[in-house]
């Protein structure tokens, strides 16, 4: 938006070599993969104005639509708060957004 762009072609971060699909809907299988593997991309519906002006605790929304996958975050771990098991997600929309660039998404709701 308004910051310049980091990209640079000759810089390399990372080598991919190869992926693993988890089969969709399946928690356990993501929770297996984040812990054994490390960060997983993932696709989650972000359109609803209650996600977009998240800030704290574990969010969960029953508006929420798993047939509406609009965005791509990143599940860095997962834990339980007061009860509450939920994902830590890494969200690319900067520091400023939820719990500086996090989202704590409740598990095995939807």
């Amino acid at each position: 938006q308004d910051e310049s762009c980091m990209y640079s072609p000759t810089g390399k971060a990372a080598k991919c070599r190869g992926y693993r699909e988890i089969p969709e809907g399946n928690e356990k299988a993501l929770k297996r993969a984040v812990a054994r593997i490390g960060p997983i991309s993932v696709g989650i519906d972000a359109s609803l104005p209650s996600f977009q002006f998240y800030s704290r605790g574990v969010y969960y929304d029953e508006s929420c639509n798993a047939e509406n996958v609009n965005h791509a975050v990143l599940a860095v771990g997962y834990g339980a708060q007061k009860g509450t098991k939920h994902w830590i997600i890494k969200n690319s929309w900067g520091e400023e957004w939820g719990n500086k660039g996090y989202v704590l998404l409740a598990r095995n709701m939807n």
